[in-house]
């Protein structure tokens, strides 16, 4: 396979309430569209959507590293091996997270490794372009192309964006008429009693079938942390995102020893040290929180949700607020992981005023069933 052309666009996605961080309230999210072309006319599609405060560069480096990268690509050839005999959907990716045909490129030390690369967003972008070109290439949808066991549809998560117990109980009921299973409400940032409250009205209103999780993004700090977890506790949590700030990742193993629910990471996952100390010898965390765009690619996030299942760990896949394009990669990752046993935070769509009326990645019924079309199936 042989690339004739190697481009990339702006994009820009609005959103419908403004992103408020630590740093910045932003209106809306900025990147950029990778296409590659082959010789037969198949065009791969990958999406760069950078914030530096997920843990990516800023979205200036990345357009310089698109500039600088995409003509190296051009009239790269492949050397793709076949498929093993009588296997009709390969394992693709290597124990080291990248397959054996992933050409070199200038993306930064780690890319590949399960560990973030210095430019993730554009490491996503390009990667992705070369699965889904690859993907068509051998007539099987992304997904299989990651694993042969990959799954036919992935379970998501509702974010619930109510502020008081009245509203998230009518929100609550609204979003489990829908279909969906879990649902997760932002906490943190407000005396742990009106979280319980919010919590004790959503689990009121839903009952006990309905899986709740929360997430602290890292909002609590040292003994509150505990303590707030023993109060939101007693609603029977699915789990708890990021509890303590990213940084302070050697705090989780002390919450883990106590916590009533499993602890996720999540903000943490952006930092190299945190990634190899989360995948040593003592489990610090029960579940990984999977941003490819943050963590550099699809390839990079299987082999850490790989290397971590094997740890006794598990994880599920979460949208840093993208597009289409990389929300569609995200959901061939989220049905190739070794367990579905969570449902992925795919469901945000709804957060932005231009999401295209109709998609295939649109979840029905609190679910996302991946389309049978070779490749990433999304085109345009």
């Amino acid at each position: 396979m042989r690339i004739t052309q190697a481009t990339f666009e702006p994009l820009r996605l609005e959103l419908v309430r403004p992103l408020k961080t630590a740093k910045a309230t932003y209106a809306a999210r900025e990147g950029f569209v990778v296409r590659l072309r082959d010789e037969e006319g198949r065009e791969g599609l990958g999406e760069a959507m950078p914030l530096e405060e997920f843990g990516t560069e800023s979205p200036t480096d990345c357009e310089q590293t698109l500039r600088e990268t995409l003509p190296h690509l051009k009239d790269l050839r492949l050397q793709l091996p076949p498929l093993p005999p009588g296997e009709g959907r390969g394992e693709g990716a290597t124990s080291r997270g990248l397959p054996p045909w992933m050409p070199p490129l200038p993306l930064g030390e780690g890319w590949g490794e399960g560990a973030p690369s210095r430019r993730p967003a554009t490491s996503h972008a390009l990667e992705q372009a070369l699965l889904d070109l690859e993907a068509q290439r051998r007539g099987v949808p992304l997904s299989h192309l990651l694993s042969s066991e990959a799954r036919e549809e992935v379970e998501v998560n509702a974010l619930m964006g109510a502020e008081t117990p009245e509203d998230l109980a009518v929100q609550a009921r609204r979003l489990v008429a829908e279909g969906y299973r879990t649902l997760k409400l932002k906490v943190a940032g407000r005396p742990v009693e009106e979280d319980e409250a919010r919590l004790e009205a959503v689990r009121e209103a839903v009952g006990g079938e309905i899986h709740l999780r929360v997430d602290a993004n890292g909002g609590w700090r040292g003994a509150e942390a505990g303590l707030a977890l023993d109060r939101l506790g007693r609603h029977q949590l699915e789990l708890c995102e990021q509890p303590v700030a990213a940084e302070r990742y050697g705090e989780l193993w002390r919450l883990l020893m106590r916590a009533p629910c499993p602890l996720a990471a999540d903000e943490s996952l952006a930092l190299p040290e945190a990634v190899r100390v989360m995948l040593g010898s003592t489990p610090m965390v029960n579940v990984l929180v999977l941003k490819p765009m943050v963590l550099g690619g699809l390839l990079p996030a299987l082999s850490l949700a790989r290397a971590a299942w094997r740890r006794g760990m598990d994880a599920y896949v979460t949208s840093s607020l993208d597009g289409v394009v990389a929300r569609a990669g995200a959901t061939h990752l989220a049905a190739a992981l070794p367990s579905g046993r969570y449902a992925s935070g795919l469901a945000v769509g709804h957060l932005f005023r231009d999401e295209p009326a109709e998609h295939p990645f649109r979840p029905v019924r609190g679910r996302i069933r991946l389309p049978k079309e070779p490749g990433l199936g999304v085109r345009g």
